[in-house]
């Protein structure tokens, strides 16, 4: 199913959430303050223990680096096992409603596997230096006879200290969205936040007609002339507009091999669905989910992607 405009998609996401996806929802909160509950009783039970044995050992005199670990343990254990037991509830609540959910989407689904590749977004050269690639939530499918993939992705790589310790540095953190361009490119185009280059620099700096958004963004190319004609003065202010769209901290973008990739970064829980503390009936995350997704489609079409002629 296409959606012809934004007020047709809202009006059809409302229809199946009331329709599909809310009976389903009732039937889920019985189950929901279950594990809600057993996660709250096992969790204080770890710290509670913890605690206890580090009162024992300080009882013995027992100190140093043993006392230390044991309280590190009785801190970060409940909080990894309340996250098990809400990230399991979530994964299954996903799988139960999404496929109706999205049914509201046009021709999108939701998938818990990753869809954008780590060897693209390495070819597309947007970020500086990281080895890996973790995804939550997947979309994939067309809009507007585009193909469209959507990864709420953290790209980042692990470093040891002198005492072999493991360090974990996130470069980005956000949704990365891949689209099919009518318009071809030959060249490779990157626009990228000054303020997060450093030494990132692949091609030629191209001097664009705006200082402003010069001033914001640094881009450079290996193609001058394809990178003047992509990046329109209309491109520029509509693409400055785009982290409030997404209420996104910084944007970046990049052209090649007939594909536009935009990089939003975020440190929200994107496309999150229930609050694992709230009724499942709480209309607010599911507002949300409907924002974030249309904000997706409405970049699109401010970005005038369909077109086969200039942006």
């Amino acid at each position: 199913m296409e959606i012809n405009s934004i007020n047709d998609f809202k009006k059809n996401f409302y229809e199946i959430y009331h329709h599909d996806v809310l009976p389903m929802l009732k039937e889920l909160e019985s189950e929901r303050v279950k594990k809600y509950n057993q996660a709250r009783f096992w969790a204080t039970l770890v710290f509670f223990v913890a605690l206890g044995i580090v009162i024992w050992m300080y009882m013995l005199n027992i100190e140093g680096q043993s006392l230390f670990f044991i309280g590190f343990i009785g801190v970060m254990i409940p909080g990894l096992v309340y996250t098990c037991f809400r990230k399991d509830f979530e994964t299954k609540l996903k799988k139960r409603i999404m496929p109706s959910l999205m049914s509201a989407f046009g021709h999108m689904n939701w998938t818990a596997n990753r869809v954008v590749d780590p060897s693209e977004v390495q070819n597309f050269k947007i970020f500086s230096y990281w080895e890996y690639m973790s995804t939550d939530d997947n979309f994939y499918g067309t809009y507007k006879g585009l193909p469209l993939n959507i990864s709420e992705a953290r790209l980042y790589y692990e470093t040891r200290d002198s005492k072999g310790r493991r360090h974990t540095h996130t470069v980005f953190k956000g949704a990365i969205i891949t689209i099919g361009v009518a318009k071809p490119f030959v060249g490779h185009t990157i626009v990228r936040k000054r303020a997060f280059l450093g030494n990132n620099k692949c091609y030629q700096e191209v001097k664009l007609e705006d200082p402003e958004f010069s001033k914001m963004f640094y881009v450079d190319s290996n193609d001058q002339v394809e990178a003047r004609y992509v990046l329109t003065t209309a491109f520029m202010e509509r693409f400055k507009k785009i982290r409030n769209a997404f209420s996104a901290e910084h944007a970046e973008c990049a052209f090649k091999n007939n594909k536009l990739m935009l990089a939003l970064s975020t440190n929200k829980d994107l496309f999150a669905l229930g609050n694992f503390k709230t009724p499942l009936t709480n209309t607010k995350p599911f507002t949300e989910f409907l924002t974030e997704i249309i904000s997706i489609y409405e970049m699109i079409d401010m970005l005038k992607v369909t077109e086969k002629t200039g942006l």
